[in-house]
């Protein structure tokens, strides 16, 4: 006979088992760490840093579509946890996830366009367009196998997908779209005026991949699945790219304290994929069990064990995680580092986490209750509100807490 877990026991193992997901965001203080290569690369392209924040939002938008999913594929029985023989329903996941990367990396360059006009920031159109076309349709392929081999891994293993796959893959995903990024823009050097390689290769890319999505929405453009996928996500994707413009311009806003204070783009991009990794393992844990009809839409939910266990558990959590991310990317750029300097940015990571996912953690339930009360897909909709809307809260709790604690 099994014994019976204590209160205090599960809350404990929930808690261990989210910094045990978390803790893979260290990889974001690499990505910060080539980051700050971005200020080399600003010289050539005065864009990048209003750019990068808006890659970083969609690569997670489209890491939670599919992570979010998978998981409730999985739970449910419509996908199986292996790449040999899967179900139909996988194929046109897969399918979609390109589809959404190409959708989303056209967005990203009228998005940008438009902010740089308004910024008084010099932008070519069909270069930033060729750029994040080229980044995402790399990046997809290669996070498509990564967060599909983790997924079916942690689920043969009886693990829960909705926990750990996310905050895993963002990690990654930030290191990948970071070092993508550097490299497209080095490759193509499309400040070099004898340099046309963005044309010679770039442009027949994106036709490729055009007429690649076409195919797949004439194939399934019947399927429920698909159709339904479709008009759910891209109005949702539409408005995070808006969103994550205001991150963009709100980075750009306050360029001088990056110059100033560059580990603060150390610790950048990991602190959003705690924030966005938090909000993920709520939203994801509450839309599987409203599927499975374990928990219901209502605020009697908020009395609930599992809501106790979830949110005061992700807060534990992240402070422990920050207390981490502190001393690491102080080791990883210690110049200019000082004790009180020390102690003055682990009270802008820990003020900085504990607000964020205060804000997104309820938007988290509430965009989930409200979605699946409306007959909605939790999965196509959450996920993506919570990526662009934390990096922005995110971004702009980092700033006034500098400029309050500085």
């Amino acid at each position: 006979m099994l014994k019976r877990r204590s209160p205090i026991s599960i809350f404990a193992g929930f808690t261990l088992s989210v910094v045990g997901a978390l803790i893979f965001n260290i990889g974001g203080l690499f990505a910060g760490r080539s980051a700050i290569l971005l200020g080399d690369l600003q010289q050539f392209l005065a864009w990048v840093f209003l750019i990068y924040p808006l890659l970083l939002t969609v690569r997670g938008d489209i890491n939670g579509i599919l992570s979010g999913k998978l998981g409730t594929a999985l739970h449910l029985g419509s996908i199986k946890p292996s790449w040999k023989k899967n179900t139909s329903r996988f194929h046109q996941l897969v399918g979609f996830i390109f589809l959404l990367s190409f959708y989303d990396a056209i967005l990203v360059g009228f998005v940008s366009t438009l902010l740089g006009f308004l910024l008084n920031i010099t932008i070519n159109l069909l270069e930033v367009m060729i750029i994040s076309v080229t980044t995402f349709v790399m990046g997809s392929i290669i996070s498509l196998i990564l967060t599909s081999s983790l997924t079916f891994f942690i689920f043969k293993r009886k693990g829960d997908p909705d926990v750990y796959v996310y905050p895993i893959m963002s990690s990654i995903n930030d290191i990948l779209i970071t070092l993508l990024f550097i490299g497209v823009c080095y490759f193509y050097r499309t400040w070099l005026t004898n340099v046309n390689l963005h044309l010679y290769f770039g442009l027949p890319l994106l036709l490729i991949i055009t007429s690649l999505v076409i195919f797949y929405i004439l194939k399934y453009r019947k399927e429920t699945y698909v159709k339904n996928s479709i008009m759910q996500s891209l109005p949702t994707i539409t408005i995070t790219n808006l969103i994550a413009a205001g991150t963009g311009a709100v980075l750009v806003s306050f360029q001088s304290i990056l110059n100033q204070t560059p580990i603060l783009i150390v610790f950048y991009p990991a602190l959003l994929s705690t924030v966005g990794g938090q909000g993920s393992i709520i939203a994801n844990t509450s839309t599987t069990r409203l599927h499975l009809g374990t928990i219901k839409p209502s605020f009697s939910f908020f009395k609930s064990s599992h809501f106790f266990n979830t949110f005061f558990g992700i807060i534990i959590a992240g402070f422990l995680l920050n207390l981490i991310y502190s001393i690491l990317s102080t080791a990883i750029f210690p110049k200019g580092m000082t004790f009180v300097l020390y102690w003055k940015f682990l009270a802008i990571l820990i003020i900085t986490n504990l607000l964020s996912f205060a804000v997104i953690g309820f938007i988290a339930i509430g965009a989930a209750f409200l979605t699946y009360r409306f007959g909605l897909d939790p999965d196509n909709l959450v996920n993506p509100l919570l990526s662009s809307s934390a990096d922005l809260i995110t971004t702009s709790i980092i700033v006034l807490s500098y400029i309050l604690i500085f």
